[in-house]
């Protein structure tokens, strides 16, 4: 190989001589290695140092690919998925609530629950992932709903509303209505609309620009589920949403 002859080649090529040598290197091996000078690489080498690329062992004379260098590796191999991101944050509601926190996406012109988790001793679970949840019966759906822009969401209200329960709104209208009521306060709310029984909370998770493809919440018994104060679980829920957003817009997800 050629030696470098540009500042940029000669960090580029520091940089590969220490992803070959994750042992580490000192500034005389690596000024040997890449063919320049002591006090170059030692330049070179400290303004690596300065933006995180490469990082000086605190034990010994050798320097090995920085946290930022490592990072941006693995994305490029690997970037972390949606579920990836917001395992974290589904379990740490769980472990607050004891019931089942789910993540649900819009795909396309219907919302479906991508990631689930529950409680170690956790009964029967209504969310899977991969359940559909109707547009106008469950808290996921409603809350992304609520921040779509007004023809989508028209038309996704225009198709026919099925009936789950006596509970369930069909009325294109009255839902119109939650869903301002939805974006006032907040976060949406599942009242036995779908599975009898069961009481789920959701608040969308928001992009960059307002944007909202998904959502996060919780899910459980409504006898269980009416002793946990709604400000409580809605402040928890804004606080993962806030987390997952953050995740996913470092990485242009939404």
């Amino acid at each position: 190989m050629s030696l470098p002859t540009t500042p940029l080649a000669r960090y580029v090529r520091i940089l590969e001589v220490l992803v070959s040598c994750p042992q580490g290197l000192t500034l005389t091996q690596i000024s040997q290695t890449v063919g320049i000078q002591a006090s170059s690489a030692h330049r070179l080498v400290n303004a690596l140092c300065e933006i995180g690329l490469v990082d000086r062992r605190a034990d010994s004379k050798t320097f090995v690919l920085g946290a930022r260098m490592e990072r941006l590796c693995r994305l490029a191999v690997a970037p972390p998925s949606v579920i990836d991101m917001a395992e974290p944050e589904l379990h740490e509601l769980v472990r607050e609530f004891s019931e089942t926190a789910y993540l649900a996406h819009l795909n396309g012109g219907s919302v479906e629950s991508i990631a689930t988790a529950v409680p170690d001793d956790g009964e029967m679970t209504y969310v899977q992932p991969g359940r559909v949840m109707p547009i106008h019966a469950t808290a996921s759906a409603k809350a992304i709903l609520a921040h779509q822009k007004p023809d989508i969401v028209h038309r996704l209200l225009s198709q026919p509303l099925a009936r789950y329960t006596d509970d369930t709104t069909t009325d294109p209208q009255q839902v119109m209505q939650e869903l301002e009521r939805i974006r006032q306060q907040g976060f949406a709310v599942c009242d036995n609309e779908l599975d009898p029984g069961v009481l789920s909370f959701a608040v969308p998770v928001q992009g960059a620009e307002g944007s909202v493809r998904y959502a996060i919440g919780i899910s459980g018994f409504s006898q269980r589920m009416r002793t946990k104060p709604v400000k409580e679980v809605a402040t928890s829920l804004r606080r993962a949403s806030r987390t997952l957003a953050a995740k996913l817009q470092q990485f242009h997800m939404v």
